[in-house]
């Protein structure tokens, strides 16, 4: 009949929760910040070190870009008219420009590595995959990138690219700052009836921007207006991205060319196989005592770590022996967390943080883990997920959309930014009252989100077009 007023109610209550999670990490930051700046204020170091910082300064002042040149700007054009349907398509030409000026091995290069792997071990894809990067505003190939990742011989030098008919160019690195020197690329492309396909991550930066750092929202708003502008299609990694894509362009009223097609995939799951290799010994004391719990991720307010954290304070407490163990890079605005975990009189007992892992030592956390943990507030996609299940092993995630859509009937699901909800379903999962079923969670390997995306950028299995 109508809408379900408790449904709403829990969605306003969630996001007020979100909203006082992000103002306390805020204010803990700006107290951590406050005091080591009066301790800077007042050491010896502080006052002789002032001389310099006014050389720095002038430096800086006399160097620094306008305002302007930090971000693209949106192309300032209207959306033009509708082209004829692109030419069959005989090559997909994938952009790694990022990846191989500088792997920051960042999530987002993580599916551009696999991806890429992914393709070019395929025999009989119908298009031949090439991994293009931009060079003097020209496409070059990346034979040598490309040798090193799929381990095959280089078989010629880098060297210009010529578009042919038909190509579907699909950015799938992170293009945020460089988008507009592909102009000339995409002009070139759509000209010999070809297509643009940009990969949209998630909305976080716009949905969410206290997650967010520095200029960022306004980066990615420039760029996902250039995107918007330039592409004939986006593919988001999840469908409930490709669905908060669609509402955020008609509400924000957002221009974009006709008939833009907006469709999804999702990540591969399948990392180093068992027996791949030795995982650290660090990694291999962590998993040997009590049944521990991992949370794989960034080091970030979005990621819950702070509520993982709280929710095993109270196990450890109330006198549940158990290990709380992240795998992940310091991200921003954590320093409070940082501390918190660095200073813990359980660190190195039954907590550790360990910010480098490869994929063995993944493998063997996942393998050696009684449970994932995933308390995040916003999300594009849920790999660790998606990994643990691929591993046969649970997750206990922070009730929203998308892991919902990753982890379906397979998952275990407490209410989100909650630590004492994720304490009580740690201890009925520990005491067998609550159970998931990892097979029951979406989990496809990398080979298979390959697939799907060259279903959905060549043979045109797009979700949506949305109208002028």
């Amino acid at each position: 009949m109508g809408d379900d007023p408790s449904a709403s109610d829990g969605k306003a209550s969630d996001r007020l929760r979100i909203l006082e999670f992000q103002v306390d990490q805020l204010r803990r930051e700006l107290e951590r910040l406050e005091k080591r700046h009066a301790e800077a204020i007042y050491s010896a170091a502080w006052h002789f070190g002032a001389p310099v910082r006014i050389v720095e300064r002038a430096i800086r002042k006399l160097l620094a870009k306008p305002a302007s040149a930090d971000a693209p700007a949106s192309v300032a054009v209207a959306p033009s008219a509708p082209v004829t349907k692109p030419a069959p398509a005989q090559r997909l030409l994938v952009d790694v420009t990022a990846i191989v000026a500088h792997d920051d091995r960042t999530g987002i290069q993580r599916v551009v590595r696999q991806v890429v792997r992914a393709l070019y071990a395929e025999s009989d894809l119908g298009v031949t995959p090439i991994a293009v990067r931009l060079r003097d505003g020209k496409l070059w190939t990346c034979e040598a990138y490309v040798a090193a990742e799929t381990g095959r011989a280089k078989s010629a030098e880098d060297c210009p690219l010529a578009i042919e008919t038909g190509d579907r160019l699909l950015m799938l690195d992170n293009s945020w700052k460089d988008f507009t020197a592909f102009t000339s690329v995409f002009a070139e492309v759509r000209a010999r009836q070809g297509a643009i396909v940009s990969c949209v991550y998630d909305l976080i930066p716009q949905l969410y921007k206290g997650a967010s750092v520095g200029d960022v929202p306004e980066v990615h708003l420039a760029w996902l207006k250039a995107a918007l502008l330039e592409s004939d299609a986006l593919i988001a990694i999840s469908r409930t991205v490709a669905e908060e894509l669609c509402a955020f362009i008609v509400d924000e009223k957002l221009p974009h060319r006709q008939g833009l097609e907006i469709g999804w995939f999702h990540c591969g799951s399948d990392i180093a196989p068992v027996g791949a290799g030795e995982a650290s010994a660090a990694i291999r004391a962590a998993f040997l005592a009590a049944k521990a719990f991992l949370l794989v991720g960034t080091l970030e307010p979005r990621k819950g770590h702070a509520v993982a954290l709280a929710a095993f304070d109270a196990l450890w407490a109330s006198g549940v022996d158990t290990r709380l163990v992240f795998i992940g890079r310091r991200g921003w605005h954590v320093d409070a967390v940082v501390d918190d975990i660095t200073s813990h009189p359980e660190f190195g007992r039954r907590l550790f943080w360990f910010d480098a892992a490869g994929d063995i030592d993944l493998a063997f956390a996942y393998d050696h883990c009684a449970a994932a943990l995933a308390p995040s507030y916003a999300e594009g996609f849920g790999l660790p997920i998606a990994e643990a299940a691929w591993r046969g092993k649970p997750a206990l995630c922070s009730d929203i959309p998308v892991f919902r859509e990753i982890g379906g009937e397979g998952a275990l699901y407490f209410r989100v930014n909650d630590a004492t909800a994720l304490a009580q379903l740690v201890r009925d999962f520990l005491e067998g009252r609550a159970v998931a079923d990892p097979a029951r969670v979406v989990r496809p390997t990398w080979r298979e989100a390959a697939l799907r995306i060259v279903d959905v950028v060549v043979r045109d299995d797009w979700m949506r077009t949305l109208p002028r």
